[in-house]
């Protein structure tokens, strides 16, 4: 038996080209359902091929670079692309035969249950510890095959044999650790594209917002106070003054807007941050919003666990409630509920808004915060836009996890003084 360093470079080359094919398909384009089938393909083809090309070491005993594309297959497909390509696996192997298919199958069925647990961890972590932990993973579970191999099968350990293994555990942690870089490079890529595009549109409407919205708000005053004065004149017919009251109305409705074209132009206020207690923010934020929650039949209920200290601005902070709460009240579902609940976790202070409405699906919440973009229909999205705002100026993050007829939770972080 001779040490195979061609196979071992040709399979780390069909490792690492489909996953550069992946990403060049899939560049510029937004992940879904389909995306995650392309992978699984991908996944299954490069896995089919390192066994085709395997180290022969004894009849039936083969090693290849097949727990990378494995790996990959939960990693970033998903559970369900995962199973599919475990069970091609164990398909592929059972046909192929061999000794060594017992210590393979037992080193694949271990190594499910760690990576179930890997995987709920992965995407929170930076880009070094990924990488550090998958360089990890790899070598542990490729080093398992041989040794448990020799223990099962009692195979003789030579010098070339010994070599070979090392080899072979030495690729796995090579190969996992460029295309881990490979796809991680990706999509901080993609994301930094998109937070620029949003950048650029954000900063439209800002530039806007501080040149139109005063010049509008003006004579929209003056109209309202001769409507005001119509609406009490006791020549109209009660129809008419319906009408009146519609015009009024809509005057608000559209002060609103403006309202929030206005808060989205400052930018004098990021430097005059203040402790503000976020809890007794959200306290009263849900109180005024009582009566519109009663409107709609919605039953709002605040879970406030800690007593929180921020850096913010408090009229802004209780805007930004304000909104999030109105937008839960008016996406949740007849008679249902919206739950607000504060708490501190690792230095910083969580705070989770839930409804139980239609919710969205992936291309809705990316477009969240889009100037002119809205779930509702007489929505503008200027309020969310300036929520979001609100979030950056005050050093927090978000999240929004939402399933089509599950509901929304969006999730807000903010760091404690």
């Amino acid at each position: 038996m001779e040490i195979q360093y061609n196979n071992i470079l040709l399979q780390m080359l069909m490792v690492l080209f489909p996953i550069i094919l992946y990403l060049a398909i899939t560049n510029d384009r937004y992940t879904n359902k389909k995306d995650h089938s392309y992978w699984g393909y991908i996944c299954a083809i490069t896995m089919g091929l390192t066994m085709a090309f395997a180290i022969k070491i004894d009849e039936g005993i083969f090693l290849d670079l097949r727990m990378v594309p494995w790996f990959l297959s939960f990693i970033y497909g998903g559970t369900t692309v995962g199973i599919w390509v475990t069970i091609f696996y164990f398909v592929i192997r059972f046909l192929l035969g061999g000794s060594g298919m017992i210590p393979a199958f037992i080193v694949m069925f271990l190594s499910s249950f760690v990576i179930f647990k890997f995987r709920t961890s992965f995407q929170q972590w930076e880009r070094k510890k990924k990488i550090l932990l998958s360089k990890l993973f790899l070598v542990v579970s490729s080093a398992s095959i041989p040794f448990i191999g020799t223990i099962v099968l009692k195979e003789p350990l030579s010098i070339v044999r010994l070599i070979c293994y090392v080899c072979f555990i030495i690729a796995n942690g090579i190969t996992v650790w460029l295309a881990i870089h490979l796809m991680e490079s990706h999509r901080e890529k993609q994301e930094l594209l998109k937070e620029i595009q949003r950048n650029e549109k954000l900063h439209v409407v800002g530039q806007m917002a501080a040149s139109v919205a005063h010049e509008i708000r003006n004579p929209m005053t003056s109209v309202r106070g001769f409507i005001q004065l119509l609406s009490v004149s006791n020549n109209i017919t009660t129809s008419e003054k319906g009408f009146l009251n519609l015009c009024l109305n809509e005057l608000d409705r559209a002060n609103e807007i403006i309202s929030d074209y206005l808060a989205f132009g400052k930018g004098d206020e990021i430097d005059q941050l203040s402790q503000v207690d976020i809890s007794l923010e959200a306290m009263q934020s849900v109180k005024s919003l009582s009566s519109y929650s009663i409107l709609h039949g919605v039953n709002v209920s605040l879970d406030i666990c800690d007593r929180a200290i921020v850096m913010g601005i408090p009229s802004r902070l209780k805007q930004m409630f304000v909104n999030l709460i109105k937008n839960a009240i008016e996406a949740a579902s007849p008679n249902g509920n919206v739950e607000l609940k504060i708490y501190i976790r690792n230095q910083q202070v969580e705070l989770t808004i839930t409804d139980d409405g239609e919710g969205m699906n992936a291309q809705q919440i990316e477009n969240l915060g889009l100037p002119y973009y809205s779930t509702k229909e007489k929505g503008t999205g200027l309020g969310l836009m300036v929520t979001l705002q609100i979030i950056r100026e005050m050093g927090g993050n978000y999240t929004v996890k939402s399933n089509l007829n599950n509901g929304t939770a969006f999730k807000v972080t903010f760091p404690l003084i």
